[in-house]
């Protein structure tokens, strides 16, 4: 079965484009893609390096290791985006039978929630070219403690590889918060009986819980940059983690929002109801002439007790467990990678 094509607008970036005439799963275009990237490493050593897999001027060993992982992340960046978005289509069509054509068909949805601010995602992909600067001017990798020049082979491989990964990662993430807030925004045209169907929005739930699992994946594989010594710039470690933590929060409550502002607006009216009519089966429960039903009231003020108590969000412990699961999976390979590396370099200190 072949996967949908990702069809953005204004315009699908590229990088989402290639990975439509890749004829592979995701996980597995994002693998030949890090390949590819690694096989070019090589062949850019062999040729202005110290050999194949071996860049001149660096302090740390392992380079064609570092080199493989950073080349994954750039793979697994692009891959994680594709599925997402991907999956985007699939969770549209889910929602479509809820929505009983309030907003067009299939298609018309599609370009509501998968569109982007194009000159947004250029800004956001400019300011991860500039994050490359710093891993390429830290004293800690080469030797020396100098830079050999931006002219320097390493130099401009480093900056450009960097520059590309960075332009990927920033921008897939910012897809994934503006699909999930658009996405989110079909929840107000759903139609709900009480404050208690919760079926209508599942896809919903399904999309905050998957966006997190697939970008704490890629947090995991990210990790793996500060095992080795001097791989990574370990005085940022502390920025990522808030990032990480507060990308994965965000991309977990966005596709949610719609639907619970659908879920409290539907369980204030139906309070607003119920205490019309608890106060008007009280005024009659208080008449001299009293004719309503006996037990009424109770059965009244019983249910508003049972709406009042009703959540307000289209989720359940058991998703809030597995959404902290999946953020530990994230955040605790950094934590883990961070001691690991602190006790190497103790060993080799």
């Amino acid at each position: 079965m072949s996967c949908p094509r990702i069809e953005l607008v204004p315009a699908t970036p590229w990088s989402l484009r290639l990975f439509d005439r890749i004829p592979l799963p995701a996980f597995w275009a994002g693998v030949a893609l890090g390949l590819a990237a690694f096989g070019l490493f090589l062949l850019y050593t062999a040729v202005l390096g110290e050999g194949a897999g071996r860049l001149a001027g660096v302090s740390f060993e392992w380079g064609a290791l570092a080199e493989a992982i950073q080349d994954g992340l750039l793979g697994f960046s692009v891959a994680v985006t594709a599925a997402s978005m991907r999956a985007a289509r699939e969770e549209i069509e889910a929602v479509r039978p809820a929505l009983a054509g309030r907003l067009g068909d299939g298609a018309d949805l599609a370009r509501a929630v998968l569109r982007y601010p194009r000159v947004l995602l250029a800004a956001i992909g400019a300011c991860g070219v500039l994050s490359s600067f710093p891993t390429v001017l830290s004293s800690d990798m080469w030797i020396g403690g100098r830079q050999p020049g931006w002219t320097h082979p390493t130099v401009v491989w480093l900056f450009l590889r960097n520059a590309v990964t960075w332009w990927l990662v920033l921008r897939g993430m910012a897809l994934e918060l503006i699909t999930g807030r658009r996405f989110s925004e079909l929840a107000r045209s759903i139609e709900i009986a009480d404050p208690f169907e919760r079926a209508p929005f599942a896809p919903f739930a399904r999309r905050a819980l998957r966006n997190v699992l697939l970008w704490m994946l890629l947090a995991a594989w990210l990790a793996l940059t500060y095992v080795g010594p001097g791989w990574a710039i370990g005085t940022l470690m502390a920025l990522g983690l808030t990032t990480v933590a507060a990308f994965a929060c965000a991309a977990f409550v966005l596709p949610l929002l719609g639907p619970h502002a659908k879920l409290r607006a539907a369980k204030q009216a139906e309070l607003a109801k119920l205490r019309a009519a608890i106060r008007a089966a009280r005024d009659a429960a208080l008449a001299p002439t009293a004719t309503e039903r006996p037990g009424r009231l109770a059965d009244l003020v019983a249910y508003e007790a049972r709406v009042a108590a009703a959540g307000e969000w289209p989720i359940e412990t058991s998703t809030l467990l597995r959404f902290a699961l999946y953020l530990a999976l994230g955040l605790g390979s950094w934590v883990g990678a961070g001691l690991v590396q602190h006790a190497v370099e103790r060993v080799l200190g």
